[in-house]
């Protein structure tokens, strides 16, 4: 009996928790801060991809998709250069004294989620005037698969 009470809460507590991506675009959220990032990637398209941990399982499962406006080599700090470049974000690769920095968009134009965190994005949002979480983002594909019947925005 106490199996079964056991199960009947454990599936209520799922189903009530549910994951950010089952709920729509409404469950977007601003993006974390950027000192709780797991990681970040220059993709070859030169999107930069940051992922976030939001369970606190060490494994990212939320992320944004940014265009790299610019990128060089300096021997300036990271504080220097963000100041040169207000409003957007700032990724620094070291290379001794030398760092090479990427400058990235304020807001990206995707934000995905990767709901059992295997790797591969399960929803695919697209933020339609790049302006940050606020309810003008649509479902822009499943590249998983997992939800592919969500209707297109």
């Amino acid at each position: 009996m106490k199996r079964i009470v056991f199960s009947i809460v454990f599936l209520v507590t799922l189903l009530t928790l549910g994951s950010p991506a089952w709920a729509g675009s409404e469950m977007l959220q601003a993006e974390p801060a950027m000192n709780t990032r797991v990681g970040w990637n220059l993709e070859p398209s030169s999107m930069l991809t940051v992922g976030y941990d939001l369970n606190h399982n060490g494994r990212p499962d939320f992320f944004t998709v940014r265009i790299v406006l610019d990128k060089y080599i300096s021997t300036e700090p990271i504080e220097t250069v963000a100041r040169y470049n207000p409003g957007h974000r700032v990724f620094r690769v070291d290379y001794g004294a030398e760092g090479f920095y990427y400058i990235a968009a304020r807001y990206p134009p995707f934000y995905a989620f990767d709901v059992n965190e295997d790797g591969v994005w399960d929803v695919l949002y697209k933020d339609v005037l790049e302006d940050g979480v606020n309810g003008n983002e649509v479902f822009h594909d499943s590249p998983s698969g997992e939800f592919d019947a969500l209707p297109v925005g």
